[in-house]
C-alpha cells in the first residue's frame, strides 16, 4: 500500500464532519478541566477517526493506526499553521522523553511509523508527513522531541469544507455517569 492510497482515503473516505465534531465537542467540554483529561480527549479523537474512516486503531508504541500495511501516527495541534507564514507549521510534539532513556539521536534513527497525520484542531485541516521527513526535522526541547514543517515537508489533504457534527451529549457527563454506575455496587 502506498501513502497515496492513504491520502486518497483521507480526502474521500473519512467523515471529517463527525471527526471534527468530536474534536470540537471534547475540546469545548467544560467538564474537562485538568491536564489529566488530555489523555481522554486524545484517545476519544483517535477512536473517532477509526470509527469514521477505514483506519484501524491499534494504539502501539510509536504509531496509532494501521492502514493497509502502513503504520500511521496521529498528532494534533490547535493553530497548526502560523498566520503570517501559512505554509509553516508551529511546533508539534512528536515524542516524549518522560521515563524514556532515549536521546534525540535515538529518536532520529528509530523509525516507528511510516506516515504521520497531523490535524489542526482549530481550522479543521489534515496534513500528512512521511516518517523520514519527520525524523529529519526532530529537535529536543524540554520533555520531548518536537518538529516544525515547511512547504514541501508535508502534503495538505483536500478534505473540503468541514461542518462539525457534534455528538448529542458531552463526553465528560457520559464519563461521569459511567464512573458513578461502575461504583454503584
Amino acid at each position: 500500500m502506498t501513502i497515496a492510497n492513504l491520502i486518497d482515503h483521507l480526502e474521500t473516505g473519512v467523515n471529517w464532519n463527525k471527526v471534527f465534531g468530536v474534536v470540537r465537542s471534547t475540546y469545548g467540554d467544560s467538564g474537562f478541566t485538568s491536564r489529566a483529561d488530555n489523555f481522554t480527549k486524545s484517545t476519544t479523537i483517535e477512536k473517532a477517526l477509526a470509527k469514521f474512516s477505514d483506519l484501524n486503531r491499534v494504539d502501539q508504541i510509536g504509531y496509532d493506526f494501521m492502514y493497509d500495511g502502513l503504520k500511521v501516527e496521529l498528532k494534533m495541534r490547535q493553530n497548526l499553521f502560523y498566520k503570517r507564514t501559512p505554509n509553516q507549521t508551529q511546533v508539534i510534539k512528536m515524542k516524549n522523553f518522560q521515563g524514556n532513556k532515549k536521546t534525540l539521536e535515538d529518536f532520529k534513527n528509530d523509525q516507528t511509523f511510516d506516515v504521520a497525520i497531523i490535524l489542526c484542531l482549530t481550522t479543521f485541516q489534515a496534513i500528512v508527513v512521511e516518517d523520514e521527513v519527520a525524523r529529519s526535522r526532530y529537535f529536543a526541547d524540554g520533555d520531548g522531541v518536537f518538529a516544525k514543517f515547511g512547504l514541501g515537508d508535508y502534503y495538505k489533504c483536500d478534505i473540503g469544507e468541514v461542518t462539525p457534527i457534534l455528538p448529542p451529549t458531552s463526553l465528560s457527563e457520559e464519563f461521569q455517569t459511567a464512573v458513578d454506575n461502575y461504583l454503584d455496587f
